[in-house]
């Protein structure tokens, strides 16, 4: 035999183990090929005085050892003692490197491995002392660089123990490595275990690094007890019986309770995670023993010289009366000796793993042996049973697995229906935004929206079927225009009912995109055939708009996200159709984001003056011909941080708010309060808005019941707004009308002047837009217009409100046309309405 196995227990006691050792150096020869494992589950102060004797005494050697939970000597299994293993080869090299464990570990496996592999290396003997859970990924660099490289050995920490000897030091949270090199050594690893998934799967759902408390949000301690003892609780070692194994796509791991925690949970192997898929496993001494029978026969067709076991520590505990029966079938092949540790490397097909609770033997040989004639065992009656179990639960998986595949066979349907256009056929908007979202080799960077602007009219003259085979007919058209009109590949997709999406590349610059889609919509236009429709063709064009937007065109405070670049393509294309563009592109638009920003700290802060009751009335008096005051327009201000604040600053965007509503109701009641035992009357402005608010309304009537004369009160409604849409609340302003409010058209000649419109509201007053009053004395036409409306106005009995009057030319001038009341900052300036008197407002004009 070229390669030979000493082994030995050694006596800790260092007197006589000194003496064990001075015998064994007179028989074993020392050399550079001789490697020397000691290993014990002993403190290192037990061993400190003894294992420097063995550099000492073979100073050529290999000198490395471990702790171990026990260890296998002469098929039997001990503890409290040294165990020595020395392993002579004749023909082979034998090296060692260690490394202090640094993260990450796969950079470890190389400045571990890299120095000591050589190219005949055949065995890496490999023990570590680190307490981590990435062992898995320190064999990477091995794996993939030296496949052929059998790897074999163990994790020998548990808890705060363990620890490795070399170099003469003991040595903690290291990786340490002994290779064996040479052209007739070999060397075959085999591992012994067969685990049976169990039960359902759950998932992890409370876990601290190795601390499990919930599966599925349920105490890990109760689900243990309901399926392995209908509720009860188990013994510890019971819960260690039925390891759990995380499924993570095609790999598993096994992870054991190693003790019950008070709080229901167990202190695993291994850590977890939140969302670790885990399930039951089971394994019993019948199928290990079954399959190290399998394994003795298979070294036995070339027999190793000696053999060493790395066996799981939890086995021990899991057969504590027969520990040796799953020895007894290999140690008929070749002496054969090993340790128990707490985690087993396994080396199978090229692939190097950290196992739980399995037993790991390799077989090392210099020299060819011949078969021996093994004795035939009785294999366990359990073992078929077992079989059928496994059988069984595989059949189940297969069946949950088409199940599976059926779900998401039906989800993916169901997820690309959600994604296409029913009427086109297109991807959606929705399609788009995850499109826009993955991470994609050519990321979509630029998008068009091109809009229908007369499909409504098109569904509402024709119906839905012309307006449906419209849209088909311009998807088609679309998608056989692009590739002419653009350079590189795009995609169309159906936005909103009356809007495509064109998305592209970067590899489509600005220039050419724009271009390109700007050809695409003067195209489009001016095909009448896509009507399917002869009536509809020859009657009714295509009236297209369209908006472009670049992520680099995007304003800085804008996240780059799908969304919004959608948005600036719309807000292009709304820019186009309102200028009367055919298209226009967002890096052209005037700068809206600080008009944004704006908006939002208004809207902030009008929520505050709301919550503060800081809504203040001011008003401003109206003078009569003779320099008198018989009534005033009340004005809405509001009070923020001590500063008043008119609302031309907020209306306009408070107005498409649920706030305005509330700035309407507190105005009235402000104005109510102060002015309602003031002998003035006053006018409140109304917007169409307010007029179809009912609580607005209750509101003043509510006043009027309190003791507020009615007659006092004037709505001025805004002629601006748009005189048709107060046609709808006619009957509201007959009704305040009947109560005695009088009704006032306000900004007259501004913008919707419409006499037939005006007339059928029948106004008490008109009050002349501040346009034409302003520049009265400056030209002609605001001379003669504003003449003839006051004419006209004297005619009717209505009586005209000349505003913004600010000099004397112009108060005389208005005058002189007969004009009836005048307001202005030359007559009087707004002031809050708690600080006005009739008293003192008079003002002699001359």
């Amino acid at each position: 035999m070229a390669a030979r196995l000493h082994a030995f227990t050694l006596d800790p006691d260092a007197e006589c183990g000194l003496q064990q050792l001075k015998r064994l150096h007179q028989t074993l020869e020392d050399n550079p090929s001789l490697l020397i494992l000691v290993f014990a589950n002993l403190h290192p102060d037990a061993l400190s005085e003894i294992l420097p004797w063995f550099e000492a005494l073979w100073p050529q050697a290999t000198v490395v050892g471990s702790y171990c939970g026990a260890f296998i000597h002469r098929g039997k299994v001990e503890q409290d003692s040294v165990l020595v293993q020395c392993v002579q080869l004749e023909h082979s090299q034998v090296q060692m490197n260690l490394l202090p464990w640094r993260e990450p570990s796969a950079e470890l496996g190389e400045r571990l491995y890299a120095p000591i592999i050589k190219e005949n290396t055949q065995l890496a003997l490999t023990l570590l002392s680190a307490d981590s859970t990435d062992y898995n990924r320190l064999f990477h660099w091995l794996d993939q660089t030296h496949p052929s490289v059998t790897v074999a050995g163990g994790r020998v920490r548990d808890a705060d123990q363990g620890w490795l000897y070399a170099d003469g030091r003991f040595l903690y949270n290291h990786a340490l490595a002994v290779t064996f090199t040479g052209s007739e050594f070999k060397a075959l690893s085999q591992s012994y275990i067969e685990w049976h998934q169990i039960g359902p799967t759950w998932t992890v759902t409370g876990s601290e690094g190795e601390q499990l408390f919930e599966l599925d949000h349920q105490p890990a301690q109760s689900l243990y007890d309901l399926y392995l003892n209908r509720g009860k609780a188990l013994g510890g070692t019971d819960y260690a019986s039925f390891p759990l194994i995380r499924i993570s796509g095609e790999k598993e791991e096994l992870i054991t309770p190693m003790m019950a925690l008070p709080q229901g949970g167990f202190r695993m192997s291994q850590r977890l995670q939140t969302g670790d898929r885990l399930r039951f496993a089971y394994s019993h001494p019948s199928m290990t023993f079954e399959q190290v029978c399998d394994g003795a026969l298979r070294f036995n067709e070339s027999p190793p010289e000696l053999m060493l076991a790395f066996n799981c520590i939890s086995r021990l505990h899991f057969s504590p009366q027969q520990p040796e029966n799953d020895l007894l079938p290999l140690t008929q092949v070749s002496p054969l000796t090993g340790i128990y540790c707490f985690g087993e490397i396994s080396h199978e097909r090229g692939v190097t793993r950290m196992l739980q609770h399995s037993m790991t033997v390799v077989g090392l040989a210099e020299e060819s042996m011949q078969p021996k004639t093994l004795p035939i065992y009785q294999r366990p009656s359990l073992a078929p049973l077992f079989r059928l179990i496994q059988a069984s639960a595989k059949e189940l998986d297969m069946i949950n697995q088409d199940l599976a595949a059926e779900v998401d066979r039906k989800t993916h349907e169901l997820l690309r229906r959600y994604e296409t256009d029913a009427v086109t056929g297109l991807p959606n908007r929705v399609a788009l935004l995850q499109s826009l979202e993955d991470n994609d080799p050519w990321p979509i960077v630029q998008v068009c929206s091109l809009k229908i602007n007369n499909l409504r009219q098109i569904n509402n003259l024709y119906g839905y079927t012309v307006g449906d085979q419209l849209l088909r007919s311009l998807s088609r058209a679309i998608q056989d225009a692009l590739p002419e009109l653009l350079p590189t590949t795009v995609l169309l997709y159906r936005g909103s009912p009356n809007e495509f999406l064109i998305s592209a590349p970067d590899a489509c610059s600005h220039q050419a995109f724009f271009r390109g889609m700007a050809q695409l919509t003067e195209r489009l236009q001016s095909q009448s055939d896509l009507f399917s429709d002869r009536l509809v063709q020859n009657v009714l064009p295509i009236l297209l708009t369209a908006g472009t937007a670049h992520l680099d065109e995007l304003p800085p405070d804008m996240t780059n996200s799908g969304e919004d670049l959608l948005i600036k393509a719309s807000e292009a294309r709304r820019h186009a159709h309102l200028h009367q563009l055919p298209i226009a592109r967002a890096v052209e638009l005037p700068s809206t984001e600080h008009q944004k920003k704006d908006g939002l700290l208004w809207l902030s802060r009008i929520r505050k003056a709301l919550a503060n009751h800081d809504v203040v009335p001011y008003v401003q008096p109206l003078f009569d011909r003779h320099g008198q005051v018989h009534h005033v327009e009340a004005l809405m201000r509001l009070r923020l941080d001590g500063e008043i604040h008119s609302p031309g600053a907020f209306l306009d965007l408070v107005k498409p708010t649920q706030l305005y509503p509330r700035l309407s109701m507190m105005m009235i009641d402000e104005t109510c309060r102060l002015l309602k035992d003031q002998d003035v009357g006053f006018t409140l402005n109304f917007t169409a808005r307010d007029l179809g608010n009912p609580q607005l309304i209750d509101r003043l009537k509510h006043w009027f019941r309190e003791g507020l004369d009615a007659n006092r009160v004037t709505l001025e409604i805004v002629e601006s707004d748009g005189l048709r849409d107060f046609d709808r609340f006619t009957y509201t302003l007959h009704e305040l009308r009947r109560l005695g409010c009088k009704l006032a058209i306000d900004d007259f000649g501004s913008a919707y002047s419409n006499l037939e419109r005006v007339l059928r509201l029948r106004p008490d007053w008109i009050k002349l837009d501040g346009s034409l009053i302003r520049h009265l004395n400056d030209s002609d036409i605001n001379r003669i217009l504003v003449k003839r409306v006051v004419q006209l106005c004297q005619d009717l009995h209505i009586r005209t409100v000349a505003e913004h009057v600010h000099n004397e030319a112009l108060y005389t001038t208005l005058k002189i046309m007969g004009v009836d009341f005048f307001q202005g900052f030359y007559l009087a300036e707004p002031l809050p309405a708690s600080d006005f008197s009739v008293q003192t407002s008079h003002r002699v004009v001359n």
